[in-house]
């Protein structure tokens, strides 16, 4: 057993704060302005900035997010909850991360 893997909770917590805090950069309000039961759209943002919060999603995780999450859930935290078992369940890809250094 992994006992350094985040619950499905705490990980599904911890990116929705990351996915609000990306969303309300995009929008450019203050992230005590909206939650996450918010949707993209009441935000103003629209699929390219999807795009945006999977590749932050990726680049913290480390594993595949299909951008099409933030497009077939209704609000950010049930995107984030979804991304969470996601990566929970070992049903999410792992992105090769490059070797690094120059």
């Amino acid at each position: 057993m992994n006992e350094n893997r985040s619950t499905p909770d705490a990980a599904g917590d911890e990116l929705q704060e990351r996915i609000v805090r990306k969303a309300a950069e995009l929008a450019g309000i203050e992230r005590g302005d909206f939650s996450a039961d918010s949707t993209l759209e009441s935000l103003g943002l629209d699929s390219s900035d999807a795009v945006v919060l999977a590749m932050e999603i990726e680049e913290a995780t480390g594993v595949e997010i299909d951008v099409g999450i933030f497009l077939r859930f209704e609000t950010i935290g049930e995107a984030a909850d979804e991304i969470a078992r996601l990566i929970a369940s070992g049903q999410a890809t792992a992105i090769a991360q490059p070797s690094g250094g120059a």
